[in-house]
């Protein structure tokens, strides 16, 4: 049957998307400049952050939230709980289920961790995590294994309740909504402190899509950046609308790596 262009049969509507937008960004600790990572933050209106870096010392909680407010942000998880990786959102996103890790440690090397989480915007469903891997080849290696396999969890079970079972030290499970259906998008972006050439990127490359690939921007140093050492990785039901590393007087200011953005169609239920 034709259907004339300005009609449709009863119960058809239009396909339901939600714009994300998703920045990630190795603040250093704000040991720079803090209130321009705050002002770079603010500029881009993200609804999901993927810090690394953030504070996680003394006082770590106090800071992580400041900082958020000061990037008119919510705190939603990680920091001292997580090796100063650490998720922020917009008001305007549900979070349903955080969980803070702990990587397993590697003799003189500093300490790892992962922020894991469930949200939803609108109608649209997805999964983060935020991400930091160390300086050593064969612990990147090691902990890419331990973030997917900890990640895959919450994909298929994104509101389980309980202390997950993975059995490290340090784990931060915050869980109030009952099990659900998998996520449909699932989003792992952060520092790699490696190239995309090297094993572990390329090993996450297979696994989800690097959006990046088609733009060797580099991040890092700030100041004069010849690497691309973070990424945004998505798997799942969703558009990519733009990718951008971000390059102002701020940015270049505010700490060592420059911040990536990418906006992301979801579709909705």
């Amino acid at each position: 049957m034709d259907v004339p262009m300005d009609e449709k049969p009863a119960g058809e509507t239009e396909p339901v998307t939600v714009r994300l937008r998703l920045v990630t960004y190795n603040v250093r600790g704000l040991k720079r400049d803090g209130a321009a990572a705050a002002a770079v933050l603010r500029e881009l209106d993200p609804d999901v952050v993927c810090l690394q870096q953030a504070p996680s010392r003394l006082a770590w909680r106090g800071k992580c939230a400041a900082l958020a407010r000061r990037s008119q942000l919510l705190y939603a998880g990680g920091g001292g709980t997580s090796a100063g990786t650490a998720l922020f959102t917009a008001v305007r996103v549900d979070v349903r289920h955080v969980q803070e890790h702990l990587l397993r440690r590697t003799p003189g090397l500093r300490r790892q961790g992962v922020v894991l989480a469930s949200m939803s915007k609108g109608s649209a469903r997805f999964a983060v995590a935020s991400v930091q891997l160390g300086t050593d080849a064969g612990e990147r290696a090691r902990h890419l294994t331990e973030i997917t396999g900890l990640f895959n969890r919450v994909i298929r079970s994104p509101g389980e309740t309980g202390r997950p079972p993975s059995g490290l030290e340090g784990d931060v499970d915050h869980s109030p909504k009952p099990a659900a259906s998998p996520v449909p998008v699932a989003v792992i972006a952060g520092d790699l402190n490696e190239a995309p050439s090297a094993a572990t990127w390329s090993r996450l490359a297979s696994q989800y899509t690097d959006l990046g690939a088609a733009d060797a921007t580099p991040t890092y140093p700030a100041d004069r950046p010849d690497q691309r050492r973070d990424g945004v990785f998505v798997r799942g039901q969703v558009e990519v609308a733009s990718y951008q590393v971000v390059d102002t007087p701020a940015a270049r200011a505010a700490s060592d790596h420059r911040p990536v953005v990418v906006d992301l169609i979801l579709g909705g239920r």
